[in-house]
Protein backbone atom coordinates (compact mmCIF):
# COMPACT_ATOMS: atom_id res chain seq x y z
CA UNK A 1 0.00 0.00 0.00
CA UNK A 2 2.47 2.92 0.81
CA UNK A 3 4.15 1.19 -2.25
CA UNK A 4 0.79 2.31 -4.05
CA UNK A 5 0.59 5.88 -2.51
CA UNK A 6 4.13 6.67 -3.66
CA UNK A 7 3.62 5.79 -7.54
CA UNK A 8 0.42 7.84 -7.05
CA UNK A 9 1.77 10.87 -5.72
CA UNK A 10 4.50 10.51 -8.43
CA UNK A 11 1.73 10.50 -11.15
CA UNK A 12 0.38 13.12 -9.35
CA UNK A 13 3.62 15.45 -9.37
CA UNK A 14 4.40 14.43 -13.02
CA UNK A 15 0.26 15.49 -13.94
CA UNK A 16 1.45 18.93 -11.79
CA UNK A 17 4.35 19.00 -14.60
CA UNK A 18 2.94 18.72 -17.21
CA UNK A 19 -0.14 21.19 -16.47
CA UNK A 20 2.83 23.82 -15.80
CA UNK A 21 4.65 22.62 -19.04
CA UNK A 22 1.48 23.52 -20.98
CA UNK A 23 0.71 27.11 -19.35
CA UNK A 24 4.35 28.02 -20.45
CA UNK A 25 3.68 27.19 -23.95
CA UNK A 26 0.71 29.66 -24.02
CA UNK A 27 2.73 32.25 -21.74
CA UNK A 28 6.53 32.82 -22.52
CA UNK A 29 6.88 34.47 -25.44
CA UNK A 30 10.67 34.70 -25.42
CA UNK A 31 12.94 31.53 -26.27
CA UNK A 32 15.44 32.21 -24.14
CA UNK A 33 13.16 32.37 -21.24
CA UNK A 34 11.69 29.32 -22.18
CA UNK A 35 14.58 27.53 -22.74
CA UNK A 36 15.26 28.41 -18.38
CA UNK A 37 11.45 27.21 -17.63
CA UNK A 38 12.10 24.36 -19.54
CA UNK A 39 14.80 22.79 -17.39
CA UNK A 40 13.95 24.38 -14.43
CA UNK A 41 10.40 22.43 -14.91
CA UNK A 42 12.13 19.01 -15.72
CA UNK A 43 14.44 19.23 -12.50
CA UNK A 44 11.69 20.07 -10.40
CA UNK A 45 8.75 17.55 -11.65
CA UNK A 46 11.86 15.06 -12.39
CA UNK A 47 13.32 15.68 -9.37
CA UNK A 48 16.45 15.51 -10.90
CA UNK A 49 19.75 16.95 -9.98
CA UNK A 50 20.96 18.18 -13.40
CA UNK A 51 19.12 19.10 -17.14
CA UNK A 52 20.41 19.46 -20.10
CA UNK A 53 18.49 20.75 -23.54
CA UNK A 54 20.46 19.61 -26.86
CA UNK A 55 18.88 20.94 -30.11
CA UNK A 56 19.76 19.90 -33.71
CA UNK A 57 22.17 21.92 -35.48
CA UNK A 58 21.69 23.63 -38.60
CA UNK A 59 23.33 20.97 -40.72
CA UNK A 60 20.41 18.09 -39.07
CA UNK A 61 23.49 15.54 -38.33
CA UNK A 62 24.16 16.37 -34.86
CA UNK A 63 23.50 18.17 -31.31
CA UNK A 64 24.47 21.69 -30.19
CA UNK A 65 23.93 21.65 -26.28
CA UNK A 66 22.26 24.74 -25.80
CA UNK A 67 21.35 25.16 -22.45
CA UNK A 68 22.26 23.61 -18.90
CA UNK A 69 21.25 23.91 -15.51
CA UNK A 70 22.29 22.11 -12.19
CA UNK A 71 21.33 24.06 -9.74
CA UNK A 72 17.70 26.29 -8.95
CA UNK A 73 18.20 29.65 -10.93
CA UNK A 74 21.51 28.66 -12.16
CA UNK A 75 22.23 28.04 -15.96
CA UNK A 76 25.06 28.08 -18.77
CA UNK A 77 24.80 28.14 -22.13
CA UNK A 78 27.85 25.71 -23.20
CA UNK A 79 27.26 25.57 -26.70
CA UNK A 80 28.92 21.74 -27.15
CA UNK A 81 28.74 20.06 -30.47
CA UNK A 82 27.42 15.75 -30.24
CA UNK A 83 27.76 13.91 -33.06
CA UNK A 84 24.86 11.44 -34.20
CA UNK A 85 25.45 8.52 -32.03
CA UNK A 86 28.00 9.78 -29.78
CA UNK A 87 27.31 9.45 -26.03
CA UNK A 88 23.72 8.61 -24.52
CA UNK A 89 21.86 12.07 -25.92
CA UNK A 90 23.55 11.45 -29.44
CA UNK A 91 22.45 7.51 -29.42
CA UNK A 92 18.74 8.81 -28.70
CA UNK A 93 18.87 11.43 -31.27
CA UNK A 94 19.92 8.73 -33.73
CA UNK A 95 17.74 5.84 -32.87
CA UNK A 96 14.71 8.28 -32.09
CA UNK A 97 14.39 6.32 -29.05
CA UNK A 98 13.88 7.75 -25.22
CA UNK A 99 16.62 5.66 -23.12
CA UNK A 100 16.59 5.24 -18.57
CA UNK A 101 19.96 4.10 -17.62
CA UNK A 102 19.86 2.87 -14.09
CA UNK A 103 23.80 3.17 -13.97
CA UNK A 104 25.58 5.23 -15.98
CA UNK A 105 29.14 4.02 -15.90
CA UNK A 106 27.49 0.65 -16.61
CA UNK A 107 26.13 1.67 -19.97
CA UNK A 108 28.90 1.77 -22.65
CA UNK A 109 27.34 4.24 -24.57
CA UNK A 110 27.85 6.77 -21.48
CA UNK A 111 30.53 9.52 -22.40
CA UNK A 112 32.31 9.76 -19.29
CA UNK A 113 34.37 12.67 -20.50
CA UNK A 114 32.61 15.09 -19.61
CA UNK A 115 31.78 13.96 -15.62
CA UNK A 116 35.93 14.48 -15.52
CA UNK A 117 35.79 17.76 -17.14
CA UNK A 118 33.39 19.03 -14.57
CA UNK A 119 33.71 17.18 -11.73
CA UNK A 120 30.29 16.10 -12.03
CA UNK A 121 29.57 12.30 -10.53
CA UNK A 122 26.59 10.87 -13.22
CA UNK A 123 24.44 8.13 -11.79
CA UNK A 124 21.46 7.46 -13.73
CA UNK A 125 20.15 9.26 -17.08
CA UNK A 126 16.93 9.78 -18.30
CA UNK A 127 17.03 11.18 -22.26
CA UNK A 128 14.34 11.60 -24.63
CA UNK A 129 14.22 12.65 -27.98
CA UNK A 130 11.85 16.03 -28.74
CA UNK A 131 10.00 15.03 -31.91
CA UNK A 132 8.21 17.64 -34.13
CA UNK A 133 5.87 16.21 -37.02
CA UNK A 134 7.81 13.43 -37.09
CA UNK A 135 11.46 14.95 -37.17
CA UNK A 136 13.55 15.59 -34.35
CA UNK A 137 14.27 18.42 -33.22
CA UNK A 138 16.28 18.10 -30.50
CA UNK A 139 17.15 15.83 -26.93
CA UNK A 140 16.39 16.80 -23.38
CA UNK A 141 18.19 14.78 -20.66
CA UNK A 142 18.05 14.44 -16.67
CA UNK A 143 20.81 13.66 -14.43
CA UNK A 144 20.90 11.61 -11.05
CA UNK A 145 17.19 11.50 -9.21
CA UNK A 146 17.58 13.65 -5.60
CA UNK A 147 15.99 11.01 -3.24
CA UNK A 148 16.85 7.72 -4.75
CA UNK A 149 20.12 6.10 -6.68
CA UNK A 150 18.64 5.52 -10.48
CA UNK A 151 15.37 6.33 -12.27
CA UNK A 152 12.49 4.38 -12.45
CA UNK A 153 10.13 3.26 -15.57
CA UNK A 154 7.51 6.05 -14.04
CA UNK A 155 9.43 8.70 -13.95
CA UNK A 156 10.45 7.84 -17.91
CA UNK A 157 6.75 7.53 -18.72
CA UNK A 158 6.36 10.87 -17.25
CA UNK A 159 9.52 12.28 -18.87
CA UNK A 160 8.39 11.31 -22.13
CA UNK A 161 5.20 12.73 -22.48
CA UNK A 162 6.88 16.29 -21.03
CA UNK A 163 9.80 16.09 -23.93
CA UNK A 164 6.62 15.74 -26.02
CA UNK A 165 4.94 19.06 -24.72
CA UNK A 166 8.67 20.82 -24.96
CA UNK A 167 8.70 20.02 -28.68
CA UNK A 168 5.61 21.65 -29.06
CA UNK A 169 6.54 24.76 -26.88
CA UNK A 170 9.72 25.26 -28.58
CA UNK A 171 8.26 25.11 -32.54
CA UNK A 172 5.47 27.29 -31.03
CA UNK A 173 8.07 29.90 -30.27
CA UNK A 174 10.76 29.27 -33.61
CA UNK A 175 7.04 30.08 -35.12
CA UNK A 176 6.44 33.13 -33.26
CA UNK A 177 10.38 34.36 -33.94
CA UNK A 178 10.06 33.44 -37.80
CA UNK A 179 7.01 35.81 -37.84
CA UNK A 180 8.73 38.42 -36.04
CA UNK A 181 11.20 38.02 -38.15
CA UNK A 182 9.65 38.54 -41.57
CA UNK A 183 7.99 41.50 -40.07
CA UNK A 184 11.00 43.00 -39.10
CA UNK A 185 12.17 42.22 -42.62
CA UNK A 186 9.19 44.08 -44.17
CA UNK A 187 9.67 46.92 -41.93
CA UNK A 188 13.16 47.15 -43.18
CA UNK A 189 12.61 46.81 -46.46
CA UNK A 190 9.46 49.28 -46.42
CA UNK A 191 11.90 52.08 -44.84
CA UNK A 192 14.65 51.31 -48.08
CA UNK A 193 11.75 51.82 -50.07
CA UNK A 194 10.90 55.07 -48.60
CA UNK A 195 14.63 56.70 -48.94
CA UNK A 196 14.86 55.14 -52.20
CA UNK A 197 12.24 56.76 -53.56
CA UNK A 198 13.17 59.94 -51.83
CA UNK A 199 16.81 59.85 -52.95
CA UNK A 200 15.26 59.41 -56.68
CA UNK A 201 12.71 62.89 -56.14
CA UNK A 202 15.93 65.02 -55.44
CA UNK A 203 17.97 63.44 -58.66
CA UNK A 204 15.80 64.96 -60.76
CA UNK A 205 15.11 68.73 -60.23
CA UNK A 206 12.29 71.04 -60.81
CA UNK A 207 13.24 73.02 -63.42
CA UNK A 208 16.88 72.64 -65.75
CA UNK A 209 18.19 75.40 -67.43
CA UNK A 210 17.56 74.45 -71.04
CA UNK A 211 16.79 71.75 -71.21
CA UNK A 212 13.79 69.10 -70.19
CA UNK A 213 13.35 65.94 -68.98
CA UNK A 214 10.91 62.86 -68.05
CA UNK A 215 11.75 59.98 -65.68
CA UNK A 216 10.08 57.17 -64.70
CA UNK A 217 11.26 53.90 -62.48
CA UNK A 218 9.39 51.05 -60.77
CA UNK A 219 10.72 48.14 -58.93
CA UNK A 220 9.88 44.67 -59.60
CA UNK A 221 10.08 43.84 -56.04
CA UNK A 222 9.73 46.12 -53.28
CA UNK A 223 13.29 48.05 -53.86
CA UNK A 224 15.60 47.82 -56.45
CA UNK A 225 19.27 48.76 -57.97
CA UNK A 226 17.75 51.25 -61.09
CA UNK A 227 18.18 54.80 -60.71
CA UNK A 228 18.57 57.93 -62.62
CA UNK A 229 20.42 61.19 -62.00
CA UNK A 230 20.00 64.78 -63.66
CA UNK A 231 22.91 67.51 -62.36
CA UNK A 232 22.62 70.91 -63.71
CA UNK A 233 26.37 72.16 -63.36
CA UNK A 234 24.97 75.56 -64.78
CA UNK A 235 23.30 76.86 -67.14
CA UNK A 236 25.31 75.71 -70.13
CA UNK A 237 26.10 72.17 -68.73
CA UNK A 238 24.07 69.93 -67.47
CA UNK A 239 24.97 65.98 -66.49
CA UNK A 240 22.99 62.99 -66.20
CA UNK A 241 23.37 59.42 -65.59
CA UNK A 242 21.22 56.24 -65.58
CA UNK A 243 22.29 53.40 -64.05
CA UNK A 244 21.65 49.65 -63.10
CA UNK A 245 22.84 47.80 -60.30
CA UNK A 246 23.75 44.23 -60.66
CA UNK A 247 21.09 41.94 -58.54
CA UNK A 248 18.16 42.91 -56.35
CA UNK A 249 16.68 43.75 -53.38
CA UNK A 250 18.41 45.53 -49.99
CA UNK A 251 21.96 44.66 -51.45
CA UNK A 252 21.11 46.45 -54.89
CA UNK A 253 19.52 49.38 -53.14
CA UNK A 254 22.19 50.01 -50.68
CA UNK A 255 24.62 50.20 -53.84
CA UNK A 256 22.59 52.23 -55.84
CA UNK A 257 22.31 54.41 -52.52
CA UNK A 258 26.22 54.97 -52.64
CA UNK A 259 26.81 54.93 -56.29
CA UNK A 260 24.30 58.13 -56.41
CA UNK A 261 25.36 59.93 -53.48
CA UNK A 262 29.23 59.28 -55.14
CA UNK A 263 27.86 60.42 -58.60
CA UNK A 264 26.77 63.15 -57.41
CA UNK A 265 30.23 64.92 -55.76
CA UNK A 266 32.04 63.77 -59.22
CA UNK A 267 29.46 65.39 -61.61
CA UNK A 268 30.46 68.54 -59.68
CA UNK A 269 34.53 68.01 -60.81
CA UNK A 270 34.73 66.31 -63.64
CA UNK A 271 35.52 67.31 -67.23
CA UNK A 272 33.63 64.89 -69.54
CA UNK A 273 31.53 61.77 -69.37
CA UNK A 274 34.27 59.71 -69.84
CA UNK A 275 36.39 60.96 -66.96
CA UNK A 276 33.27 60.95 -64.62
CA UNK A 277 32.93 57.42 -65.00
CA UNK A 278 36.45 56.20 -64.80
CA UNK A 279 36.37 58.59 -61.59
CA UNK A 280 33.57 56.39 -60.10
CA UNK A 281 34.92 53.21 -61.27
CA UNK A 282 38.08 53.80 -59.61
CA UNK A 283 36.67 54.71 -56.40
CA UNK A 284 34.08 52.13 -56.35
CA UNK A 285 36.19 49.47 -57.03
CA UNK A 286 37.47 49.97 -53.56
CA UNK A 287 34.18 49.72 -51.77
CA UNK A 288 32.23 47.46 -53.42
CA UNK A 289 31.30 43.82 -52.67
CA UNK A 290 32.80 41.43 -54.42
CA UNK A 291 30.78 40.31 -57.46
CA UNK A 292 28.28 42.91 -57.77
CA UNK A 293 28.78 45.85 -60.18
CA UNK A 294 27.15 48.78 -62.41
CA UNK A 295 26.15 49.11 -65.84
CA UNK A 296 26.10 53.23 -66.08
CA UNK A 297 25.26 55.39 -69.09
CA UNK A 298 26.43 59.54 -68.61
CA UNK A 299 25.81 61.88 -70.91
CA UNK A 300 26.28 66.05 -70.79
CA UNK A 301 24.17 67.82 -72.46
CA UNK A 302 24.87 71.76 -73.98
CA UNK A 303 22.11 73.78 -74.41
CA UNK A 304 23.66 76.37 -76.65
CA UNK A 305 25.05 73.87 -79.36
CA UNK A 306 22.41 71.30 -78.83
CA UNK A 307 24.72 68.51 -78.61
CA UNK A 308 24.88 65.67 -76.21
CA UNK A 309 28.32 63.77 -75.17
CA UNK A 310 27.63 60.17 -73.96
CA UNK A 311 29.90 57.38 -72.43
CA UNK A 312 28.99 53.79 -71.48
CA UNK A 313 29.90 51.71 -69.09
CA UNK A 314 28.49 48.31 -69.89
CA UNK A 315 24.94 49.85 -70.21
CA UNK A 316 21.73 49.55 -72.67
CA UNK A 317 22.35 51.80 -76.18
CA UNK A 318 20.42 54.84 -75.93
CA UNK A 319 17.87 55.84 -78.63
CA UNK A 320 17.33 58.91 -80.38
CA UNK A 321 13.83 59.96 -80.86
CA UNK A 322 13.62 62.18 -83.50
CA UNK A 323 10.90 65.08 -84.66
CA UNK A 324 11.88 63.90 -88.24
CA UNK A 325 12.99 61.01 -89.28
CA UNK A 326 12.91 57.06 -87.59
CA UNK A 327 14.18 56.32 -84.43
CA UNK A 328 18.11 55.58 -84.20
CA UNK A 329 19.93 53.76 -81.98
CA UNK A 330 23.21 55.36 -80.57
CA UNK A 331 25.58 52.78 -81.15
CA UNK A 332 27.99 53.74 -78.09
CA UNK A 333 31.25 52.22 -77.46
CA UNK A 334 30.77 49.71 -74.96
CA UNK A 335 33.14 49.35 -71.45
CA UNK A 336 32.95 47.17 -68.54
CA UNK A 337 30.56 47.98 -65.77
CA UNK A 338 31.39 49.79 -62.76
CA UNK A 339 33.33 48.14 -60.23
CA UNK A 340 34.93 45.46 -61.52
CA UNK A 341 38.62 46.46 -62.52
CA UNK A 342 40.43 49.15 -60.55
CA UNK A 343 41.52 51.03 -64.19
CA UNK A 344 38.87 51.28 -66.91
CA UNK A 345 39.46 53.96 -69.83
CA UNK A 346 36.03 54.98 -70.98
CA UNK A 347 35.35 56.60 -74.91
CA UNK A 348 32.58 58.92 -75.95
CA UNK A 349 29.95 59.34 -78.55
CA UNK A 350 28.76 62.61 -79.66
CA UNK A 351 24.90 62.97 -80.88
CA UNK A 352 23.54 66.34 -82.18
CA UNK A 353 19.94 66.95 -81.50
CA UNK A 354 17.19 68.99 -83.95
CA UNK A 355 14.24 70.99 -82.38
CA UNK A 356 11.76 68.23 -81.05
CA UNK A 357 14.34 65.20 -80.91
CA UNK A 358 14.93 63.45 -77.58
CA UNK A 359 17.35 60.90 -75.94
CA UNK A 360 15.93 58.14 -74.65
CA UNK A 361 17.68 56.48 -71.94
CA UNK A 362 16.75 52.76 -70.08
CA UNK A 363 17.51 49.99 -68.37
CA UNK A 364 17.07 46.52 -69.17
CA UNK A 365 14.03 46.05 -67.65
CA UNK A 366 12.57 47.46 -70.63
CA UNK A 367 15.06 46.03 -73.39
CA UNK A 368 14.35 42.20 -71.50
CA UNK A 369 10.63 42.46 -70.95
CA UNK A 370 9.09 39.22 -72.38
CA UNK A 371 5.98 38.46 -73.81
CA UNK A 372 4.77 35.60 -72.36
CA UNK A 373 3.21 33.60 -75.31
CA UNK A 374 6.26 33.89 -77.35
CA UNK A 375 9.02 34.76 -75.13
CA UNK A 376 10.08 37.32 -77.49
CA UNK A 377 12.53 40.19 -76.03
CA UNK A 378 10.14 43.75 -76.22
CA UNK A 379 13.66 44.90 -77.43
CA UNK A 380 12.65 43.69 -80.77
CA UNK A 381 9.78 46.37 -80.62
CA UNK A 382 11.84 49.42 -79.57
CA UNK A 383 12.41 50.78 -83.03
CA UNK A 384 8.45 50.28 -83.81
CA UNK A 385 7.31 51.96 -80.32
CA UNK A 386 9.33 54.94 -80.69
CA UNK A 387 8.21 55.66 -84.49
CA UNK A 388 6.05 57.99 -83.68
CA UNK A 389 5.55 61.74 -83.24
CA UNK A 390 6.23 62.88 -79.68
CA UNK A 391 5.56 66.43 -78.49
CA UNK A 392 7.47 66.06 -75.16
CA UNK A 393 9.56 63.19 -73.16
CA UNK A 394 6.77 63.06 -70.51
CA UNK A 395 4.42 61.42 -73.85
CA UNK A 396 7.91 59.22 -74.50
CA UNK A 397 7.65 58.16 -70.81
CA UNK A 398 3.42 57.04 -70.72
CA UNK A 399 3.60 55.39 -74.17
CA UNK A 400 6.82 52.81 -73.24
CA UNK A 401 5.41 52.40 -70.19
CA UNK A 402 1.85 51.54 -71.11
CA UNK A 403 3.18 49.77 -74.18
CA UNK A 404 5.88 47.34 -72.63
CA UNK A 405 2.85 46.67 -69.63
CA UNK A 406 0.42 45.67 -72.10
CA UNK A 407 3.40 43.84 -73.54
CA UNK A 408 3.36 41.66 -70.78
CA UNK A 409 0.07 41.12 -70.87
CA UNK A 410 -0.26 41.66 -66.98
CA UNK A 411 2.40 38.73 -66.11
CA UNK A 412 4.99 39.96 -63.24
CA UNK A 413 7.70 42.07 -64.27
CA UNK A 414 11.08 40.07 -63.53
CA UNK A 415 13.56 43.29 -63.43
CA UNK A 416 13.45 47.04 -62.39
CA UNK A 417 12.54 49.24 -64.96
CA UNK A 418 14.08 53.16 -65.01
CA UNK A 419 13.08 55.21 -67.84
CA UNK A 420 15.35 58.96 -68.48
CA UNK A 421 13.96 60.94 -71.76
CA UNK A 422 15.63 63.96 -71.98
CA UNK A 423 16.03 67.07 -74.83
CA UNK A 424 16.90 71.23 -74.75
CA UNK A 425 13.99 73.41 -74.41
Amino acid sequence: MPEDIASLRKSLDVYRGLVEVSRLINSITDYDELLRAILEVARRVIQAEAASLFLRGESGDHLDLVISSSGEGEFVQPRIRVEKGQGIAGWVFEHGESLLIPDAYADERFFRGADKATGFRTRSILCAPLKWNGNIIGVLQVLNPREKESFEPLDLEGFDAYSTMIATAIEKLRAIERIRQQERVERDVSIAAEIQQELLSRSMPDEVPGAIFASYNKAASDVGGDFFCVFPRSPCEIYFAICDVSGKGIPASLLMAQTLSAMQFVFAVTTSPANALATLNSTMHEHIVRGMFVTALVGRMTPESSRIELSSAGHCRPWLVRAKGEPMEILTEGALPLGIMPQVTYRQAKVELEPGDYLMCYTDGLSESRDPATGQFFEDHLSSTLSRKFSNPKEIVDHLVATEERYRAGTAAKDDLTLLVGGFR
